[in-house]
């Protein structure tokens, strides 16, 4: 991959922070006048030595008033320059990171058997390195081309034969950009691999705690996890080694630059032949006065400096090209879920469900459902039976909208008998009408209300209290007592309590439920049974369990797709 291929890749995220280009011009205007009143002020206070010691005359009032101006403005542009960039620092962050989750949101990852740990790794280290990139290396790299602009057109108009050397040796500066620069991306490339893995690694472990513990993992791990950051360890010393003669090459030029700007300077003065000692300051003996000298010097460093410092930064780009195309594949992923041109409203009063010829395949296997048609009035409570991989949860998710069907329809189905496609409906609508608690339903780190009051508005503490004693929750939690990471203090009859508990505090009018029963003990099995039994709406409840299936008006069976030609379909 090229530099030119990395800044494309580096390019395509843009569209995604299109509410932040102000905000980025800005940065590069204040970042760009900072860097000029630097630049300003060094070829001031040059001139000034140059004059003094040439010609013997001190600064005049009008010198001193234009540094102490470049002083102050100077310091007020450090000041807001690093102000804008820490604000759109966290404004990047925080874009990029709700674009991944508004991506991920329309697309769920569990149809397509994608790691989790290398999501999180994208949503958190990829997207945090790519935050300084937009916020700060954008700004840096247009200000130091336009310092460098601005300084060769003073120095070629001040001397055009200082100016060509300039120009010669910022092209030898951008040149060294492409020395080794192969093999420096490779070892980038390379070292965010490495360090991408280590950290799905991490997340791995981290969310696997019990099993860890509970199988004597940790010491393999720690083994693992020490042999991993050996590995990425000497990709990074070779990384650097490798900037570090690039580096030492760059010196080189700039120093040969500023030789070469001091020779033609000298030359263009008559110092070099004499002519500027027998000739007064401008006169015919030199082209060039002797007292600009510093000054014309102090330009060209600057000049070449802001090339060195844009050929540096872009020599270390190579290493969030990866990071880039990740964030990049998350964000533009295809939607599983389709958005209405016209989102219609959620139709009033009591809801049924309606399944009409529904075909589903996960990515890549054999059609979980084929054809499959089901129907529930307003207010029923039907079950799901059937083996494993029948397909029972992929038809509570297709009635949850988490997928689309690839063929037929979902439609949510009035008191009048008339449906509604889910595909046609307005998103938050349908989200307050129905709600899904699903056997791996997870509790957010947090108090039980914030947990309860997820995805809902507010509630007094009173029903919340009411709702807790509803599912049998409030002899041993209460509403400010912390879950912690995953609720990992509760049982799984805890969780299932809690999570039903938060469904049913949105009031829907379908209720889909999913194995919530099927590791939990008779009695518990038995209390969430009933406050299902208990909901007065429509339930769509997956099970394998005869207890929990037993207190359903009726049960759908739903046939292996091996054995469909020779099982019923309804039970």
């Amino acid at each position: 991959m090229s530099t030119l291929s990395a800044l494309r890749a580096l390019r395509g995220l843009l569209p995604a922070l299109r509410p932040e280009w102000r905000g980025m011009l800005w940065s590069y205007l204040v970042g760009t006048a900072s860097a000029l009143a630097l630049a300003a002020l060094t070829v001031l206070t040059a001139w000034a030595v140059g004059r003094a010691v040439v010609e013997g005359e001190p600064p005049g009032p009008a010198w001193w008033t234009a540094v102490i101006g470049l002083v102050v403005l100077r310091t007020v542009l450090t000041w807001q320059e690093m102000d804008v960039s820490h604000a759109l620092a966290y404004r990047v962050l925080a874009r990029l990171r709700m674009a991944l989750f508004d991506a991920y949101a329309r697309s769920v990852p569990g149809r397509r058997r994608e790691h989790s740990g290398r999501a999180a790794t994208v949503a958190m280290g990829d997207i945090e390195k790519l935050e300084f990139f937009y916020a700060h290396t954008v700004a840096q790299l247009g200000a130091s081309a336009t310092v460098f602009l601005a300084a060769l057109a003073t120095a070629t108009a001040l001397l055009p034969e200082a100016g060509a050397v300039m120009l010669v040796g910022s092209a030898a500066v951008a040149a060294s950009a492409f020395a080794w620069a192969r093999t420096a991306r490779r070892l980038g490339e390379e070292e965010q691999r490495e360090r991408s893995a280590l950290s799905a690694r991490m997340v791995d472990a981290l969310g696997a705690l019990r099993e860890v513990l509970a199988y004597g993992l940790a010491p393999r791990i720690v083994d693992e996890t020490d042999a991993a950051t050996a590995g990425a360890v000497v990709t990074t010393r070779r990384r650097e080694l490798v900037e570090q003669l690039v580096t030492a090459l760059r010196e080189l030029i700039v120093t040969a630059v500023v030789i070469g700007v001091i020779a033609v300077s000298a030359s263009a003065a008559g110092v070099l032949s004499g002519a500027g000692a027998a000739a007064p300051p401008g006169g015919a003996g030199a082209a060039l006065s002797p007292a600009l000298l510093p000054a014309l010097v102090a330009l060209a460093v600057a000049g070449v400096a802001a090339t060195t410092e844009a050929a540096t930064t872009l020599t270390r780009l190579h290493p969030l090209v990866a990071g880039a195309d990740r964030v990049a594949a998350g964000i533009n992923r295809p939607p599983v879920v389709s958005e209405p041109t016209a989102a219609r409203e959620v139709p009033r009063g009591p809801l049924g469900l309606r399944f009409r010829q529904v075909d589903f395949a996960y990515d890549g296997r054999e059609p979980v459902l084929a054809s499959w048609s089901a129907e529930l009035a307003p207010g029923e409570h039907v079950g799901l039976a059937g083996p494993s991989g029948a397909g029972k949860s992929t038809a509570v998710a297709l009635a949850a909208r988490l997928w689309d069907p690839a063929a037929g329809a979902v439609e949510l189905v009035g008191a009048d008998g008339r449906g509604v496609a889910l595909s046609d409906l307005d998103d938050a609508g349908l989200r307050g009408a129905v709600a899904l608690v699903d056997q791996d339903a997870t509790l957010f780190h947090g108090t039980v209300r914030e947990n309860l009051l997820r995805g809902s508005g507010p509630r007094p503490d009173a029903e919340l209290a009411a709702l807790l004693e509803r599912v049998g929750a409030d002899g041993w939690i209460g509403l400010d007592d912390d879950l912690g990471e995953s609720g990992v203090r509760l049982s799984g009859g805890q969780r299932a309590r809690l999570c039903l508990a938060r469904a049913l505090v949105r009031e829907p009018r379908v209720l889909l439920v999913d194995e919530v029963t099927a590791s939990l003990d008779p009695a518990t099995e038995r209390a969430i049974s009933d406050v299902i039994a208990d909901y007065d709406g429509t339930v769509l409840i997956a099970s394998h369990r005869a207890q929990t299936l037993a207190r359903c008006d009726r049960v759908i069976g739903i046939a292996a797709p091996a054995d469909r030609d020779r099982q019923p379909g309804l039970l």
